[in-house]
């Protein structure tokens, strides 16, 4: 009888539209603090200005809170809160603003391979192609665009949103890969289609690594979430200062960022001993979460760069 439930939640998924979230909400909050606390004070406040000028079905200069705390703080709540606005745009219960503004094809970027080498060996899957529109494209896109004066504000202030976003995307490494199998011919869809069970309930091997912070640290009963996001990036940052990481920012080269997560998917994310519909070992949680620390450090460190270098003069 649990054979066949496994068989037809399996059905199920199959059938429905995958969705391709990047870390969760506080991954993305967590790259934005980061991101937040390197920029210079004038890139800040282009940024408040800019996202506050985005057009009001958006709903997105909404996410600054108009209550009594000091600006300052309001305001860095806001590019967090900015950071996760291309996910809250993916709610069904608000159809015109979904149908506006959101784009699945930005989130991500396939690199295909298959584990079909000596041994298990991953090899690249050349004749397999990502989307033309997808995560590395719109960000050589929009780091000019947000830049450009001569385009209206309520665009850039969108494309801007994007861009605290994507930053998050393209360092989860299953943003930028997905493995061929018999059973995926055409991808896993970066580990949407690979089924584990946790908690006596089928999930999958995309929102395991995109929940691998909250799983790693744990937010303390009566903790606000400012101290908990602040607890996980004074973590990450002493742990992997930038000066430990300058050589790999790599200003404007999205396609190498991406290139990396896909390099870290064939080397880290299926082992021989991750199967599917079991829960991943603690080896294997432990394994990730070294995995992403340093790569959620380097987002939120060149997020900082990219928008000083737009932004910020």
């Amino acid at each position: 009888m649990k054979k066949q439930l496994v068989v037809i939640s399996l059905i199920a998924v199959l059938l429905l539209p995958t969705p391709a979230y990047a870390w969760n909400e506080t991954g993305h909050k967590v790259v934005a603090l980061i991101a937040w606390n390197q920029m210079k004070p004038q890139t800040r406040s282009a940024v408040i200005a800019l996202l506050k000028q985005a057009p009001a079905d958006a709903d997105l200069a909404s996410l600054l809170s108009n209550d009594s705390r000091p600006l300052a703080e309001r305001e860095r709540e806001f590019f967090l809160r900015a950071s996760t606005w291309s996910d809250i745009v993916r709610d069904d219960d608000f159809p015109e603003r979904r149908k506006k503004f959101h784009h699945s094809f930005w989130h991500f970027i396939n690199f295909f391979f298959d584990q079909s080498g000596p041994g298990g060996a991953p090899r690249d899957r050349d004749d397999l192609r990502p989307e033309p529109e997808n995560v590395v494209e719109r960000l050589q896109r929009f780091q000019t665009s947000i830049a450009d004066r001569n385009l209206p504000a309520s665009q850039r202030a969108i494309e801007l949103a994007w861009v605290l976003h994507q930053a998050g995307d393209i360092h989860q490494p299953l943003h930028c890969s997905a493995r061929v199998t018999r059973l995926e011919p055409k991808g896993d869809q970066g580990g949407n289609l690979f089924l584990l069970e946790r908690n006596n309930r089928l999930n999958n091997l995309h929102s395991y690594w995109d929940g691998i912070l909250t799983r790693t640290f744990r937010r303390r009963t009566g903790e606000t979430e400012q101290a908990f996001l602040q607890k996980i990036a004074d973590f990450i940052v002493t742990r992997h200062p930038k000066s430990s990481l300058e050589a790999r920012i790599k200003p404007g080269e999205f396609e190498a960022w991406a290139k990396e997560g896909h390099a870290t998917t064939k080397a880290s994310v299926y082992p021989q001993s991750l199967r599917r519909n079991q829960t991943p070992s603690q080896t294997y949680r432990q394994n990730a979460s070294r995995v992403a620390e340093p790569t959620i450090a380097l987002a939120g460190y060149r997020l900082a760069e990219m928008l000083d270098r737009t932004l910020g003069n």
